[in-house]
């Protein structure tokens, strides 16, 4: 049976986890998470993705993010297979080291973004690795200790310690203080740390583990983003149908507006190529339901105009594709 597809918007938060098969440790010893930590550390320069806290336990990690253009498993896959693999080759084992896919949670910013990183960084404290949150400072192996700036921490080289403290306040002391407080407020709440994250503890484990969408969010976003997510089930085609798709179209835009696919490409302003390239692309992406990454890439542009072109073609589409 094919995997279902998983929740992605460009741009977006994610709280991203994976999971040890069997519950084993993933990592044995300080040489392990180093070398996890260094292949995230390129993941992350690699993609481009930001990523605002995380936390490595004995058998699973979780990590949060904000994606680009880009899917997460443009990070994730390598990231995953080259640290199973080095862990294979140092213990003389076979087989898989994670279990089944890496679960992601969609999330919407502003609230559900502090608790979230609130709930990551307590993780270690939940589990029992530390008793206390004057021990979790000095802990090593989550985002914690550097965003408070303790010394000596992991994550200088690939944690966004000023972009995740603007969440808590207008100044570094003053965010250190709220994120402390809130931290310490949160303590209290025992598994279910904040009412917004109560329910997702279930749906980390049972839901995303097997793909299916996951949001942290108010009701319109979490309605948004699942319309989206069921945008994405319904496409017509496969991907590597894609650039057939792509090329008929293209060649009915150009016969209608009398130009080539060279000129297609070319980038233009108000004038007859900029029309075609935004008929093209509500075209594609409306009624063909091809992906705008995938049309992105026929154009040789990135999403963000290409969103730009749909909502251009669908105010000129009806006047010239009669």
């Amino acid at each position: 049976m094919p995997r279902m597809a998983r929740l992605e918007q460009p741009g977006s938060l994610f709280h991203v986890m994976a999971h040890s098969i069997e519950g084993k440790p993933l990592f044995v010893d300080d040489q392990d998470r180093v070398e996890f930590l260094g292949r995230l550390e390129k993941g992350i320069a690699k993609t481009g993705f930001l990523c605002y806290t995380w936390a490595l336990l004995d058998n699973h990690y979780h990590l949060f993010l904000r994606t680009n253009e880009l899917t997460l498993s443009k990070l994730m896959r390598p990231l995953n297979g080259g640290y199973a693999q080095f862990y294979n080759k140092k213990y003389k084992r076979k087989g898989y080291l994670f279990q089944d896919r890496f679960k992601s949670v969609l999330c919407q910013q502003q609230d559900y973004a502090l608790e979230l990183i609130n709930y990551i960084n307590l993780n270690p404290l939940r589990a029992g690795i530390v008793h206390s949150l004057e021990e979790l400072k000095n802990f090593r192996w989550c985002g914690h200790g550097f965003l408070i700036g303790e010394c000596n921490q992991y994550g200088k080289t690939f944690q966004m310690r000023e972009e995740c403290l603007r969440w808590f306040g207008d100044n570094e002391q003053s965010a250190i203080n709220t994120y402390l407080k809130s931290l310490s407020e949160s303590c209290g709440v025992d598994q279910e740390i904040a009412e917004q994250l109560a329910s997702i503890e279930a749906t980390e484990i049972k839901g995303s583990c097997k793909g299916w969408p996951a949001v942290i969010g108010n009701t319109e976003f979490v309605k948004q983003a699942l319309e989206n997510y069921k945008y994405i089930l319904n496409r017509k085609y496969r991907k590597a149908d894609y650039p057939f798709v792509m090329e008929n179209i293209s060649k009915m835009i150009c016969e209608k507006f009398g130009i080539t696919i060279t000129e297609l490409k070319r980038r233009g302003y108000k004038n007859t190529r900029s029309e075609a390239r935004a008929v093209f692309c509500y075209q594609l992406h409306v009624k063909e339901l091809v992906p705008l990454s995938s049309i992105a890439d026929f154009l040789c542009m990135t999403i963000s105009p290409i969103t730009i072109l749909v909502r251009k073609g669908k105010m000129i589409s009806d006047t010239v594709l009669v």
